[in-house]
């Protein structure tokens, strides 16, 4: 058996499914009827795979790496629960530490990555898991000059937009392209700000003109960083002949007969066991070596190679409907529900490029929290509130009042 998480790693995840266990059990009552049949169906399918194990491989948990896949979503449900309890997070304190915690990352372990050789050279402080956090604090400024015309608010937002350019993912700058007009939408729907000429040449005159100007003198000197800007915006324009895009295709394409064998519940766990099929181009050697599991870089098709249609909608179907229910019910939502379900749609689409990290898990336990129908009046008795209920409200050191 093996398993390649680092032991530091393994110890916080135990630690965060347990946590969210203990959640699931101590607030089952606050939990709505969907979640709670959505909870039914998660404990069927580890008890199948449970029993899976031991009738093939004399072993209770055989294979970790398939079963985290899942274990996983304790995470998702701890997290929900707990807010359905005790009412949503103030959102602006946890933008906060997240920025403090990312720019503290990148200026004292990466801070070489932020010059521009690095960039010639695709050099990246952030992996695509870690840029793709600046979009959700991104979209969170944006709407927090909308709502309150705070120019600090729109400085960070264009300081945001810059840093996920300069970290050249270009599955993020995907997902931004979508968040960014899905958020706005969403607060344009609910009516709660205006979107005067005002704003709207602050949104895209500003940037306009200082991005030509400091574009302008970039070219100047270093014509290279153009070109190698120019090569990440070709290679998203022909992701199926050059670039990671093409690598990925390859990939798709080379499980795609297995996936194809087995649609409705997948290779399960004989999947860990099957050969490598991926090989790299440049060697014609196995990508990964056998019994290491498959390492997707697409959430669909892991989901779908190892438990097919049904394991895909075991993640998605629930998030789906609720963030549905919540759009039609109500057109009305705050600026920061607005930000995660944008945020969740974006999401949606980084998963055909990477499969996703335990924290996108932890933030699908925010959204659907987010998006869930009050608790019902007699448990609200007893439920403590949120002393600052309305988020947009809450003052904070990063974020301008």
């Amino acid at each position: 058996m093996v398993d390649q998480e680092p032991e530091q790693l393994k110890y916080l995840n135990y630690a965060l499914l347990g946590g969210g266990l203990a959640c699931v059990i101590l607030f089952w009552r606050y939990m709505q009827p969907i979640v709670k049949k959505w909870f039914f169906a998660w404990v069927c399918v580890i008890m199948w795979l449970v029993l899976e194990s031991y009738a093939g491989w004399n072993s209770w948990l055989v294979y970790p790496h398939v079963f985290n896949k899942f274990f996983v979503l304790l995470i998702t449900f701890g997290l929900y629960a707990f807010h359905r309890r005790y009412g949503m997070p103030p959102f602006s304190q946890l933008i906060n530490v997240l920025v403090l915690v990312l720019m503290a990352n990148l200026l004292i372990l990466h801070r070489d990555s932020l010059s521009l050789n690095a960039f010639v050279e695709n050099e990246r402080g952030f992996n695509s898991s870690s840029a793709y956090l600046l979009v959700i604090v991104a979209l969170f400024f944006l709407n927090r000059f909308l709502l309150r015309n705070s120019f600090t608010a729109l400085l960070v937002f264009f300081v945001c937009m810059p840093l996920i350019v300069f970290l050249q993912h270009r599955s993020v700058w995907i997902a931004t392209i979508i968040a960014v007009p899905v958020d706005l939408l969403l607060l344009r729907l609910a009516k709660t700000t205006r979107f005067s000429p005002a704003k709207m040449i602050l949104l895209i005159g500003l940037p306009a003109i200082l991005g030509s100007l400091g574009l302008t003198m970039i070219v100047l000197d270093n014509p290279e960083v153009v070109s190698r800007f120019e090569q990440s915006i070709d290679d998203i324009a022909n992701a199926d002949k050059q670039g990671t895009g093409s690598w990925r295709l390859k990939q798709i394409e080379s499980y795609i007969p297995l996936v194809q064998k087995r649609p409705i519940a997948g290779w399960r766990l004989e999947g860990f066991d099957v050969p490598m099929q991926f090989y790299d181009p440049s060697s014609d050697a196995p990508m990964w070596p056998d019994h290491t599991g498959h390492h997707f870089h697409n959430f669909y098709l892991d989901r779908a190679f190892y438990f097919g249609i049904l394991g895909i909608l075991l993640v998605l179907l629930v998030p789906f409907i609720s963030v549905g229910r919540r759009l039609l019910k109500s057109r009305r939502m705050d600026s920061d529900t607005a930000a995660l379900v944008a945020y969740f749609g974006s999401l949606i689409v980084f998963g055909t490029s990477y499969d996703w990290s335990t924290y996108h898990f932890g933030l699908l336990g925010l959204i659907m929290a987010a998006v869930a129908e009050p608790v019902p009046a007699p448990m609200a008795l007893d439920t403590p509130t949120n002393p600052l209920p309305e988020l947009e409200a809450q003052p904070s050191a990063l974020v301008p009042a």
